[in-house]
């Protein structure tokens, strides 16, 4: 007898060669020996050999239409044998079974694990917002991979032409901008500063020094208005003192003195 058996949250297959109690002994593919409890065994099975059922599972989970079988399911928990009979239109066999499980388990958006073997289908509004969000992932991850085009052939993106100063100096590493930035940065083997001259995001290596001061000490800007400077006075009195100066003898403005 074979058996398909959940371990460790993977599935696996072998060849039974023993059982003791609640346990049986299975041989695995590689000759590895393992100990399963009954419980975790989700289907037994004598054809076809273990290495071809796992085959075929995977096969026929890759082939599994998740909307058609979140729509089959309904709202109540289920266990995979029920859900297989009402898809596949018949008892499903082992492949089919076990190419079940394995769709369920890989779609934690559409189907809610609720034991070994057991499931629940996602509530609509649930599974259309999970849906939402992996599509937005996945233009994200489009959009970000047109700034790293860009950025390698020495163009900066529009997106970035605002906020350089921001993603060098202090960035939000979640952003799709700077993850581009940095992806771009290590494919060329480079450093951001770098990458941003020359793209054109700074003028000169003077511009990305002055401009890190300014960041970090007038975050608010250095327009400042124009400040009058008072005239020196001309008629400041002398005193009559001896003042004496320590300095060098190439000095050429005595600037400090004391007196006694």
């Amino acid at each position: 007898m074979n058996v398909f058996f959940e371990e460790s949250g993977d599935f696996k297959v072998g060849t039974v060669l023993s059982q003791a109690g609640e346990a049986y002994q299975v041989e695995l593919a590689s000759g590895k020996r393992s100990k399963v409890k009954t419980r975790d065994v989700l289907i037994q099975f004598e054809k076809p050999d273990p290495e071809t059922l796992m085959a075929a599972a995977r096969a026929t989970a890759a082939e599994v239409d998740l909307d058609f079988l979140w729509e089959v399911a309904g709202q109540e928990e289920f266990g995979f044998a029920e859900l297989g009979l009402e898809y596949f239109g018949h008892a499903p066999l082992p492949p089919e079974a076990a190419g079940l499980v394995l769709a369920l388990h890989a779609a934690p958006i559409y189907f809610h694990k609720k034991g070994r073997g057991r499931y629940k289908a996602a509530p609509e509004q649930t599974l259309k917002a999970a849906l939402a969000g992996i599509e937005k992932k996945k233009q994200q991850a489009i959009i970000q991979a047109g700034y790293v085009d860009e950025l390698k052939a020495g163009k900066l993106p529009g997106a970035m032409q605002s906020i350089v100063q921001q993603l060098l100096f202090k960035p939000d590493k979640n952003t799709i901008e700077y993850k581009a930035l940095e992806a771009a940065a290590n494919e060329l083997h480079t450093t951001a500063p770098r990458l941003m001259l020359s793209a054109g995001g700074l003028a000169s290596p003077k511009d990305l020094h002055m401009s890190r001061f300014l960041f970090e000490h007038f975050p608010r800007g250095a327009g400042f208005p124009p400040v009058e400077v008072p005239k020196a006075p001309t008629d400041l009195p002398l005193a009559d003192v001896a003042a004496f100066s320590i300095d060098d003898v190439t000095t050429t403005e005595i600037d400090d003195a004391f007196s006694v």
